[in-house]
């Protein structure tokens, strides 16, 4: 996966700054930001729609209150019972004018403030009374019929009940195909049936005086039991199948909440209040895009703000960097010529200003300080090649012995002297390994190889008093240690701690790990360190040279580690033995084929 590059121009850094750290967390802001007025907005809707749906469904409710209680008035009527009962005295003309004064002063009564009301009554000998113009003849045997057989259809024992019935009053009263029905029989004091009563009203009509007073903008619809539709204020006025079936289901449960439903498809809200008297669903919708007309102006306001910001923040970003970026160029061409000429030459600083010109003084002193650099580096090489050939002349020396020792070892082999050809080469090892001065840290391998090529002279030289035991993991033989680290610390024992000794000593080195640190112990059985000190003091006296200690092997590992490695000297009192530990940064070399010769 690539990693994404910080553009390489200032025009563009500075551009790119503006888009991360303003441009991309105002948009986020904004868009935070309007998302919760929209929630607030579209809550402030729905709260307010909740309210009209409410006086929507008390007013359609007073209206079927008032065909109830004209429905109960008709039935406490005594006068009609004696009209319209079988054994009733007065002829059928009679009947007819007294029936429809009652009538009409009955929806006079009620319903001067609302659509017309169309009232009709029959008696059970086939009989119709009614207040309207029909579009046919009324035969009022099949009325009764029809009523008595829809009361015995309900599922519950009910004195009346609602239906939605095609029209048949005359298109000059009535213009809507369809009329809001309440049905019952008259019944006499003992409950017997002596007539019935229709009530209908064209409530399409009161239902479109209703929502035309109300919102224009948005559209209303009645939704029957059965999910038919028995209004729409507009032709176009739709539900979707699966939110009119959770508005059911939600009244089903809660019949008398007000429910809102948002459909992301179209775009719109839904607010829905339920009738169970005449199980009617009463639906407005509203369109979204009307609830947030005030807040996509703001956003359009916002956004094209933001363009134009940004435009003039892209050509004020131009001048200023065109102002800063061109003498940038012309340092640049100067620079590039003063490295062509091998930085002899500095830069004009005459015609700048500012951090311009105090960073052409800048540059100006740094060419003469890297000049001063670069002439006090050909000196201290001069001199390191001096140290250098003092260093190969000073290895003569040991290459003469080297050579005589060479040709001991073949005067040896060549008289069978193997203790002596054995000496030779573990001399020999000891001494190529000094003559090489250009590596400090050698292989651990080839540092255990020294010192038991000492310890191997040390018991030709004493018959095998000394006795040496290393453990060491193997995984560790590439680790890197400083040369000549170990057979010093062998030698210091030998010399110091086994000086008074007669039957010799053990001898114990232990190298291992712990996480990236190295140690290297050393133990002897010896005098200890105290002894060894005085032992040491009276050598001194007695040789010529002054021997290789322990402070040597700090000096060395303090440059070499620069305090990363350390160097202690212990004596263990129970087990009476002397202890010296050095710990060293982990380091391991790849392991490498290099072909050696047996000869020294």
């Amino acid at each position: 996966m690539k990693r994404l590059r910080w553009p390489g121009g200032l025009k563009y850094r500075i551009f790119t700054a503006y888009l991360l750290l303003v441009i991309i967390p105002f948009s986020l802001l904004c868009l935070i930001g309007f998302q919760q007025i929209e929630q607030i907005l579209k809550q402030q809707q729905v709260e307010q729609n909740k309210r009209e749906m409410g006086s929507f469904r008390e007013d359609l409710l007073d209206l079927a209150g008032l065909m109830t209680r004209s429905l109960i008035l008709i039935n406490q009527n005594p006068s009609l019972e004696q009209y319209l009962s079988s054994d009733s005295p007065h002829s059928p003309f009679t009947a007819m004018r007294e029936i429809n004064r009652n009538l009409d002063s009955l929806a006079n009564s009620f319903f001067l403030s609302t659509p017309s009301v169309f009232l009709t009554v029959t008696d059970r000998a086939g009989h119709a009374y009614y207040n309207y113009t029909s579009r046919k003849p009324i035969d009022g045997g099949q009325v009764y019929n029809e009523i008595a057989a829809g009361l015995q259809e309900q599922m519950a024992p009910a004195s009346y009940y609602w239906k939605v019935t095609d029209s048949y009053v005359s298109k000059e009263f009535a213009s809507g195909s369809k009329l809001l029905t309440i049905d019952s029989l008259l019944l006499d004091a003992g409950s017997e049936p002596y007539g019935a009563v229709r009530i209908s009203m064209d409530h399409r009509q009161w239902l479109k005086q209703w929502t035309d007073a109300a919102d224009p903008q948005a559209a209303y619809l009645v939704l029957g039991n059965g999910g038919e539709m028995i209004y729409r204020s507009k032709e176009d006025a739709q539900i979707p199948d699966e939110l009119a079936r959770r508005f059911q289901e939600e009244f089903r449960l809660h019949p008398d909440k007000l429910a809102d439903l948002t459909s992301e498809r179209e775009q719109a809200l839904y607010l829905a209040s339920y009738m169970p008297s005449l199980e009617w669903t009463l639906i407005k919708k509203i369109s979204l895009e009307q609830v947030f007309a005030g807040t996509n102006t703001i956003k359009r306001t916002a956004l094209i703000s933001l363009v134009v910001l940004t435009l003039v923040f892209i050509a004020a970003t131009l001048l200023i960097s065109s102002n800063v970026t061109k003498p940038l160029h012309k340092l640049r061409d100067q620079m590039s010529r003063a490295a062509d000429q091998e930085l002899r030459v500095t830069i004009p600083t005459s015609g700048y200003r500012g951090e311009i010109l105090q960073l052409l003084t800048s540059f100006n002193r740094m060419i003469a300080d890297i000049g001063t650099l670069i002439y006090r580096l050909k000196v201290e090489e001069r001199q390191k090649e001096s140290v250098r050939f003092q260093i190969l002349v000073s290895q003569m020396d040991p290459h003469f012995l080297l050579n005589t020792l060479n040709m001991i070892k073949s005067q040896a082999l060549k008289n069978k002297d193997s203790t002596t050809f054995d000496i030779c080469v573990s001399l020999g090892l000891l001494l190529e390994t000094s003559l090489n001065t250009e590596l400090d840290l050698i292989p651990l391998g080839q540092e255990l190889g020294f010192m038991e090529a000492y310890m191997h002279i040390q018991n030709i030289r004493f018959g095998n008093r000394y006795h040496l035991d290393v453990e060491y993991d193997p995984s560790l033989y590439y680790a890197l240690v400083p040369k000549f680290t170990l057979q010093p610390l062998v030698e210091n024992a030998i010399i110091h701690g086994f000086a008074d000794t007669a039957s010799g000593g053990q001898i114990t080195v232990d190298i291992h790990a712990s996480g990236q640190e190295l140690i290297m112990l050393v133990m002897d059985n010896g005098a200890g360190p105290d002894a060894a000190r005085q032992a040491a003091a009276q050598a001194a006296v007695r040789r010529s040279r002054k021997g290789i200690g322990l402070s040597n092997i700090r000096e060395r590992l303090e440059l070499l580690y620069r305090g990363q490695a350390s160097l202690t000297l212990t004596r263990s009192g129970e087990e009476g033995r002397t202890i010296v530990e050095i710990r060293t940064p982990l380091l391991v070399s790849e392991p490498y084929a290099k072909g050696e010769s047996d000869d020294v």
